[in-house]
């Protein structure tokens, strides 16, 4: 071989050696690139993930909040209704206030019903036949009529008012685990 073959032969080695290095440079680059627009992607699709799942938690957060507190509020009708029926003292003021509590209540209780854990429905669906129970007792009592089921007095809506605050509390406490946060220990007080 002579001498200008073989600089022919390593000029063309050179310039093929320089293309293909540029072409594999471009393609890694590609690689890297693609790498990188699929981390990306994968930390788009777990923020949106993570947004949803907390808008999520702060809906029932909300629900819960909202249904504890017209719970409570109808509860505190029941038990204001109870006293004024005691000693004869009824005004339509009071009656317009305990059908508004327990309007309230049950939209509420609607709504959670399509909102939160199964766990919670359960201890709100008690306290909602607990709170109902005792509406109707005092209702009739109201109405001057002869009670309809055994044990249906003044003294036995007392004892229903107490026992659906406890499962108010019970309701409340199972709520706040269920969104993460520990019992409130001042709950379980009586009102």
């Amino acid at each position: 071989m002579n001498a200008s073959v073989v600089s022919l032969i390593i000029a063309f080695l050179g310039i093929v050696g320089t293309l293909v290095s540029g072409l594999l440079t471009q393609r890694l680059a590609e690689k890297v690139k693609a790498r990188e627009l699929a981390h990306a992607e994968r930390q788009r699709v777990d923020e949106r993930r993570y947004e949803e799942e907390r808008a999520m938690v702060e809906a029932i957060r909300a629900c819960c909040a909202a249904l504890i507190t017209a719970s409570m509020d109808y509860h505190s009708e029941l038990n204001n209704f109870w006293y004024a029926l005691r000693v004869d003292r009824v005004t339509e003021e009071l009656r317009s206030r305990l059908d508004d509590a327990r309007r309230e209540q049950r939209a509420r209780h609607s709504e959670a019903q399509m909102r939160v854990p199964d766990d919670v429905i359960v201890a709100a669906n008690a306290v909602n036949r607990g709170l109902n129970r005792v509406y109707g007792v005092l209702k009739r009592l109201d109405g001057g009529m002869p009670p309809r089921r055994e044990g249906e007095s003044m003294e036995q809506a007392h004892d229903q008012i107490m026992e659906t605050w406890n499962q108010l509390v019970a309701m409340g406490i199972i709520m706040r685990r269920s969104i993460g946060v520990s019992p409130h220990r001042s709950m379980s007080e009586e009102p």
